[in-house]
């Protein structure tokens, strides 16, 4: 018996240094930052252990592409050579409109929008913390990722990135509480902050006055206030509108545009450069695997 409480005295004490230090740097590195560098190579050691916890999914998508039957694959190839069919014939649109816009720009003396390199990435992990709303992708520093870079889906904007290292990037969703964006009303220009709430697709806007003209079903667009999100990217849908002459500003709410439980791949956009070059991101051929594409 005395050697039972030996050992767990033992364990007691070790617990306790441990406690301590762990207490000890979490004050130096929340402090000064002297861990940042132990903590970026850290990071980097560990990113074989998220593919390795990704391969059981990676395993089961696999076989589950492996067993479509012939004729599965052929309706889903002519399903995708019609969508590139009818966004093909949508793009001839966009190029007259990108002209027209940039005839009125010149007419009112503002700088002409280019777009900027773009990066597809895959979903290697999500968070599994409560409430916390993270995403982890298979790009980093590598390949030019930034802290703060804005992050779309094929839908709208899902949120930035928050960490980085060489071969893999934490991306915080817009829906997270400690999320905020600056968004503007397409239909009337109002302009608002959307603030995450821990939901998943749900938005809450804040400081939007009774009397602002704003609708439910108004598509909410990222405004570029700050400079961390571009100009125009579809947020978020109004939802909710209540309005009370007591109180001088409105509750509204908003659902996500971005398919933010859904998506398997994200796009990483970069701020516009120069003027010389122009990188678009490739299109893919029809049914294929490849993760990512780099313009």
């Amino acid at each position: 018996m005395k050697q039972i409480f030996a050992e767990d005295s033992s364990y007691l004490v070790r617990l306790f240094v441990a406690v301590v230090c762990s207490a000890v740097l979490m004050f130096f590195d929340h402090r000064d930052r002297h861990l940042e560098t132990f903590r970026h190579t850290l990071s980097t050691f560990l990113t074989p252990l998220i593919y390795v916890a990704d391969l059981p999914s990676e395993f089961f998508f696999w076989g589950g592409e492996r067993i479509m039957t012939r004729d599965q694959l052929s309706k889903s190839n002519q399903q995708l050579k019609d969508e590139i069919f009818i966004l093909r014939t949508q793009l001839q649109k966009l190029v007259a409109l990108k002209a027209e816009n940039a005839q009125l720009r010149n007419l009112l003396g503002t700088q002409q929008k280019l777009d900027g390199r773009r990066l597809v990435a895959d979903i290697i992990n999500v968070a599994t913390e409560p409430g916390a709303h993270e995403i982890v992708i298979n790009k980093g520093s590598v390949q030019g990722v930034f802290v703060g870079q804005a992050v779309l889906d094929a839908y709208g904007v899902i949120g930035q990135v928050i960490s980085v290292s060489s071969l893999h990037s934490r991306i915080l969703l817009i829906t997270d509480s400690r999320h905020a964006i600056p968004v503007r009303v397409e239909r009337s220009g109002e302009r608002a902050v959307a603030l995450g709430g821990g939901q998943l697709n749900h938005l809450s806007l804040q400081y939007v006055r009774s009397t602002a003209d704003i609708k439910e079903g108004d598509l909410l667009l990222s405004s570029g206030i700050g400079e961390r999100f571009p100009d125009g990217y579809p947020v978020a849908s109004v939802t909710k509108l209540v309005t009370d002459s007591n109180r001088s500003y409105a509750v509204v709410e908003a659902t996500t545009v971005a398919h933010l439980a859904r998506t398997g791949q994200v796009l990483l956009i970069w701020p516009d450069e120069s003027s010389d070059v122009l990188n678009v991101v490739d299109e893919p051929e029809p049914v294929t695997t490849e993760a990512t594409h780099e313009s």
